[in-house]
């Protein structure tokens, strides 16, 4: 019986941990590029992030040094600053807390039999690349990827958002294998070997 205790506390203390923390209402939090590198902020931004004041000399533009998801905020290329994140809701905060603690046998019992993938992209793989894509005529694309997996970007004029997962990049209708390559990374079509992308680190390497 003690060592079934054992096991659970283990188990539910890694849940707790593996949960972010729900942000309060206007919580504050400063995230800073240190020596123009990438860097990242875990909070529960619930999706709602707004720059308070900007603490670096490099000017900080949304979508270009410094982003979010629902895990984080995001800084690169010497943008640092102070950030509110959350939404103004005390209550609902409280509700979302308490949800967790009421789930978390459930939430266990997920985690013991399924594999996460909210932080599976590696390092190499996260910021802004650029590539040429052949196949094309030569159409310039822009990928941003961020930690969680989730990406967006430009191709000849057009956005576009896609998706990261185990060495994956899906964008629409096509998914390219990647692997690391230089400073940035190579996409091969999987339904197409011979089309291949190469993309390079827009700002040089971390």
């Amino acid at each position: 019986m003690r060592k079934t205790h054992a096991a659970g506390g283990c188990l539910l203390a890694a849940v707790l941990f593996a949960v972010p923390v729900p942000a309060a209402a206007d919580t504050t939090i400063t995230c800073e590029s240190r020596n123009f590198r990438y860097s990242y902020c875990r909070v529960d931004t619930d999706r709602q992030v707004t720059l308070t004041r900007q603490r670096s000399s490099t000017r900080c533009r949304l979508w270009d040094n410094w982003g979010y998801d629902h895990r984080g905020v995001w800084v690169d290329r010497g943008c640092a600053a102070d950030f509110r994140v959350g939404r103004n809701n005390s209550g609902r905060d409280a509700a979302i807390a308490g949800a967790a603690i009421a789930g978390i046998a459930i939430a266990a019992a997920i985690a013991a039999n399924k594999d996460h993938h909210d932080d599976n992209v590696p390092s190499w793989a996260v910021g802004d690349f650029q590539g040429y894509d052949q196949r094309e005529g030569g159409v310039p694309v822009r990928v941003t990827i961020y930690p969680g997996g989730n990406a967006e970007g430009e191709a000849n004029g057009q956005r576009f958002t896609a998706r990261w997962d185990n060495n994956r990049l899906t964008l629409g209708n096509f998914r390219f294998r990647t692997e690391k390559w230089g400073n940035g990374f190579r996409a091969i079509d999987e339904a197409d070997r011979s089309h291949e992308v190469f993309f390079g680190r827009v700002g040089g390497g971390y």
